[in-house]
């Protein structure tokens, strides 16, 4: 079995503090896949775009990580999904069965925990959230047209937040090893489920 991983530092070992930490490779385990880790910390929709010319022609499973920089940087959600639409495209002739992730919320909401962490304005943090909001819908009615399976992980990680007794989040943005582990046990059960 060929796994291909896409996307940003959601899907990275580096902050989980453990070699194989990350998600993917948590699930390459799981799987008893090999893993062809295309994904890179800091990566945009652009850099993800990119990386596609470095896949494999096919593959039996692949997670996309995506978006959740592109917002930082100020992109517009409607930029942010035309990218993601392509590489979509990119990833359908692979064969795979996709799972699309939507972008998590290390503020569970929380606008002032957003303005506080991310030095943003009022205004700042409330047009972030908005355009938060817009591009996890996108994901998720990008996931629901192409028949991919939805990992919306900003539902998994709701209550997980860095105000929380039990936050799956260092340095702000990046999930440790127990939000790894989560998003790899909830990848790992949504391909078990498309299987039956």
């Amino acid at each position: 079995m060929r796994y291909v991983a896409l996307g940003d530092s959601i899907s990275i070992d580096d902050y989980t503090g453990v070699r194989g930490g990350g998600a993917p490779a948590q699930l390459a385990r799981r799987l008893d896949a090999e893993l062809v880790d295309l994904t890179r910390d800091g990566n945009t929709t652009d850099g993800v775009l990119a990386d596609l010319a470095r896949a494999p022609a096919s593959a039996d499973v692949v997670t996309l990580t995506a978006g959740g920089n592109d917002l930082l940087i100020g992109a517009l959600p409607r930029t942010i999904l035309r990218r993601l639409d392509a590489i979509t495209e990119g990833i359908e002739p692979l064969g795979a069965r996709v799972i699309a992730n939507t972008v998590y919320d290390p503020s569970d909401g929380d606008n002032e925990v957003g303005r506080r962490e991310l030095n943003l304005s009022r205004l700042g943090a409330i047009e972030l959230r908005r355009r938060f909001n817009a591009v996890n819908g996108g994901i998720r009615r990008l996931a629901a047209e192409r028949g991919f399976l939805l990992a919306d992980l900003e539902r998994l990680f709701h209550g997980h937040g860095l105000g929380s007794a039990d936050p799956w989040f260092v340095q702000v943005i990046e999930p440790n090893l127990a939000g790894a582990t989560a998003i790899a046990q909830h990848w790992h059960e949504l391909l078990t489920q498309s299987r039956r």
